[in-house]
């Protein structure tokens, strides 16, 4: 599994699970459900084809 990490200036980062490099990925939605959204990214270090998964907590919406 790919260590992945959020950056508080809202970039993605993804380890390279070869060399150790992170890499600024650029994420797209893939599955959620009410409180929690996946997002998915894939990019190549060392010659190589990665992935990462990432999981957010969704903004909480008040429906009054």
């Amino acid at each position: 599994m790919t260590e992945t990490k959020m950056t508080e200036d809202g970039k993605y980062l993804a380890r390279c699970g070869q060399c150790g490099t992170w890499v600024e990925v650029y994420p797209a939605p893939a599955t959620g459900d009410l409180f929690f959204e996946a997002l998915k990214a894939e990019f190549q270090c060392c010659g190589r084809q990665q992935g990462a998964t990432f999981t957010r907590e969704k903004d909480c919406l008040d429906f009054h």
